[in-house]
């Protein structure tokens, strides 16, 4: 039986204890000296600031001179130990799972999911006492009452947060970083990671955006919907004005000035400002692009009058894997809003919402987000333009990426985006003997 502590140990629990009490000496210090610090905003001053501080006390060493300023960041923001993810622009979500040999830590990056190697939370304990911490600064309770908290934070980042009964194994969370402190991928990295073609980032930009298409990107949870739509937000002019409504605060777009973001407000577990209430007064300050962050549920009534309203570009995200499962989805949101739907008018709505749709789906074995499908909406039917080759893939036993080119757009609809602003070339109006595309490297 194993009684106290070896030396190692000891040693190693008094050098942590002394290295917390000097962290907190330095912290109490700086915030006598520069109150300003712990407003919450880590600019280049209050780094410095920090640095200089933990490099001048007489009794860290060298090697522990990074651990203190770490910890002592990770005060100032609010986000403690996470600070360092927090820190790096491509890690998209951060994610604190429970499980039986204590608290893991995983981070999202370019769409795949990491795991942290170093233990940051040594308990279950440690765990809730830090998101208990963060919550509160987000004005919200985490507590055996309130048991589940979804907020944000104060720099726009989303955090929810599960516990007590509820998470038997511990307290589990999920961060999902602010728009404001990723910027949009480019569509030319979209391009290199393989989600689809420069065809098609050509032809997006050329007709969807240009031409103020109404257009509606679906995938599945975390097949690029909202990425794609950031990447294409990159080519909206300038002057647009611009009005995006959201549950959440995830669509930003630093190159447009003329742009406003609401979100819904919530107090408590109830709803103050919903979705439809956001999507009706938005009719009233006369947007040149409305868009809505996703359709889930009733708010699909106001979203689909705001989108019969304006005079192009409404956008919006939504969970569907095809054209069948959107319009069974669409049937069940207006359903859930008091509004029956007869399956030979839900067409008709469709088409009243979008000029186009995308559809995103995940590769499994490589994390690659994928574009399936685009397909032009028209008083026909749905009219399939661009589609992923899936039997080429499996006959090329998952190797070969290809997406076939199977119609062009219409004329009525080219002609009447070309009115718009679309720039319309000659290769979008003709299938011609460029009828696939593949990624570099499988042609």
């Amino acid at each position: 039986m194993k009684i106290g502590l070896t030396v190692e140990e000891n040693w190693s629990s008094h050098l942590k204890k002394q290295r917390e009490k000097i962290t907190e000496e330095i912290a109490r210090q700086l915030s006598r000296d520069h109150p300003e610090i712990l407003r919450g905003e880590l600019s280049d001053t209050v780094e410095h600031l920090i640095r200089q501080a933990v490099v001048q006390h007489p009794d860290l060493a060298p090697d522990e001179v990074e651990e203190v300023v770490a910890a002592i960041k990770g005060q100032v923001t609010g986000y403690g130990p996470l600070q360092e993810l927090f820190a790096d622009p491509d890690i998209t979500e951060i994610m604190i799972n429970p499980t039986k040999d204590g608290p893991r830590v995983f981070y999202s990056k370019h769409g795949v999911k990491f795991p942290v190697e170093r233990r940051i939370f040594k308990d279950d304990r440690e765990v809730t006492l830090f998101c208990q911490r963060i919550c509160e600064n987000a004005g919200r309770p985490f507590n055996a009452d309130a048991p589940i908290v979804d907020a944000w934070l104060k720099d726009g980042s989303r955090i929810n947060v599960m516990g007590f009964k509820v998470s038997p194994l511990g307290t589990t969370a999920t961060i999902r970083k602010s728009p404001l402190l990723r910027p949009p991928l480019p569509l030319s990295a979209l391009v290199a990671s393989g989600t689809f073609p420069q065809f098609v980032a050509d032809f997006m930009v050329d007709v969807l955006v240009k031409g103020h298409a109404n257009l509606g990107v679906f995938g599945r949870t975390d097949s690029g919907k909202t990425t794609v739509l950031r990447s294409l937000g990159d080519y909206i002019d300038p002057a647009d004005r611009t009005v995006i409504t959201e549950t959440s605060f995830e669509l930003a777009f630093p190159n447009l000035p003329n742009c406003i973001n609401l979100v819904e407000v919530a107090y408590g577990n109830e709803t103050i400002v919903d979705m439809s209430m956001l999507c009706r007064a938005v009719n009233r300050i006369n947007p040149d692009r409305m868009m809505v962050g996703e359709i889930r549920s009733r708010e699909v009534i106001a979203a689909s009058q705001l989108a019969a309203s304006t005079s192009g570009g409404f956008w919006t995200t939504g969970h569907a894997g095809s054209v069948d499962d959107l319009r069974t989805r669409l049937w069940g949101m207006f359903l859930d809003g008091g509004v029956e739907i007869p399956p030979n008018f839900l067409d008709e709505i469709i088409r009243s919402m979008f000029d186009f749709l995308i559809f995103l789906d995940k590769e499994s074995k490589t994390d690659r987000r994928v574009l399936m499908s685009l397909v032009e909406v028209t008083s026909e039917g749905y009219r399939t333009i661009i589609r992923f080759d899936e039997r080429e893939f499996l006959a090329s036993q998952k190797q070969t990426y290809r997406w076939i080119f199977e119609n062009p757009v219409t004329d009525e609809r080219l002609s009447r985006l070309a009115f718009r602003g679309a720039k319309v070339k000659q290769e979008y109006r003709e299938v011609g003997h460029r009828k696939h595309f593949y990624l570099e490297g499988n042609e």
